[in-house]
């Protein structure tokens, strides 16, 4: 008895698009409720109706995107950067989901992807990235009262694109891609692996630098938070502030640091070589961005040069592998480390109410260009060190085998006298 194969039903594409953006909605818009309650409960002494509870929620809900909005006279577009991380990572994985489930079924056997399932990948993709953002941004402009700038809806593509574009690379690689396929396996992975040491090793120093303008300036911080009422719990509640803005600060570290500064709205731009002369908010990481500093520490761009030569010369197996790679290697992280940068610049600017930060933040046209070339003049210097090492070091092994080589035939003659000597005996 032959029994009919058991059929396997298949999704619509853009049915799977929607389950997916549902499941983001599900967790972002709650989520956005639960604070904008918590806040309401904060300000209840002041008799703020319901209303503006879904009104906060939206404007959230858009500002952690990048939306401009405009609640209660304070205009506010710069991105909570840890949040929007978040969601970013929650959008990628998603369209990883996506990519993965429509590749097992369409090439469960085959690696590269025919035209069917290039558009099937496209069609999903693309409605997963239409019914989560169109949604979210009509309710933040309609109910949030969010404000319909370029730069918000440039924050918001490279938002979702972005991740998009990761969660495809996730599951696909750069094999399927027309461009990049044609790249050397090795150089891809030489630049992605030293891209990894950079973002890391920038994370750090921007915490060193964050860390000793703390120390620098300790008591003038101190005497900052003297204006709240309670400075221990406002110190606490900043800090948490702070957090949440915690990749764009260290971005604005790397631009104080390479010197395209960080502006402060009315009061100007603050870098290593100047800073800023107007008033900011008693928030820490604001303080630092005004009063003045010794004068060696004009010479901070060289960290971001060091930077670069440690992470190339750092590690046997890595600095030979860079090695490997060379300057293709080297030009691939360079052009990953600046799109990342630049991302980061986007969502690093924006306003921040009043007191004239209407302007506040590094450049995004030159900070992440400026850090990447004193990042990219350190990867060169490691690398020209690399190549000579190596190069005394393959002179040094070729001097020691011609040595031998030398010495080989006299360890013959002896073994041949040897011989000798025990045939007569």
């Amino acid at each position: 008895m032959h029994t009919s194969p058991h059929l396997r039903t298949h999704r619509h594409p853009i049915l799977l698009g929607l389950l997916e953006a549902l499941r983001i909605d599900l967790i972002a818009v709650p989520a956005a409720f639960v604070v904008a309650t918590v806040f309401w409960i904060i300000g209840l002494g002041s008799q703020l109706p319901y209303s503006i509870i879904p009104e906060w929620a939206f404007a959230l809900w858009g500002v952690v995107h990048g939306l401009s909005v405009s609640t209660m006279g304070f205009d506010f577009s710069l991105a909570p950067s840890l949040v929007t991380l978040g969601i970013w990572f929650f959008f990628a994985a998603g369209a990883k989901r996506l990519v993965a489930g429509i590749t097992e079924e369409e090439s469960a056997d085959v690696e590269i992807m025919d035209a069917t399932g290039w558009k099937q990948v496209g069609i999903a993709v693309t409605t997963y990235v239409l019914a989560y953002a169109v949604p979210m941004v009509t309710l933040t402009l309609l109910l949030g009262e969010g404000t319909p700038t370029p730069l918000g809806f440039l924050r918001i593509g490279l938002l979702l694109l972005s991740a998009a574009a990761a969660g495809f690379l996730w599951v696909r690689g750069v094999d399927d891609v027309p461009r990049l396929r044609d790249l050397d396996s090795e150089v891809w992975e030489a630049g992605a692996h030293l891209v990894k040491r950079l973002l890391w090793g920038s994370a750090f120093l921007s915490v060193l630098v964050i860390a000793s303008g703390i120390v620098l300036r300790w008591d003038e911080l101190s005497e900052s938070l003297q204006v709240y009422s309670s400075p221990l719990s406002a110190g606490v509640g900043l800090l948490v502030i702070q957090l949440l803005f915690a990749p764009g600060i260290l971005f604005a570290s790397l631009s104080w640091i390479a010197g395209t500064g960080v502006s402060v709205g009315a009061g100007g731009s603050s870098s290593v070589f100047h800073t800023a002369t107007g008033p900011v908010p008693h928030v820490p990481v604001l303080q630092l961005l005004v009063g003045d500093y010794p004068a060696w520490t004009a010479a901070a761009p060289v960290l971001l040069v060091l930077l670069g030569v440690l992470s190339v010369i750092l590690g046997r197996n890595r600095a030979r592998q860079v090695m490997g790679a060379s300057w293709p290697g080297l030009a691939t992280a360079a052009v990953k480390l600046f799109v990342v940068l630049q991302v980061l610049a986007v969502f690093a600017r924006g306003a921040m109410g009043p007191l004239g930060l209407s302007a506040f933040g590094p450049s995004p046209l030159t900070s992440a260009l400026v850090v990447t070339v004193w990042v990219a003049v350190g990867m060169a210097v490691g690398l020209l060190l690399t190549r000579l090492s190596d190069m005394q070091a393959g002179s040094g092994s070729s001097d020691d085998e011609d040595d031998f080589d030398d010495e080989e035939p006299f360890g013959h003659i002896a073994d041949e006298r040897r011989a000798d000597y025990s045939d007569e005996d």
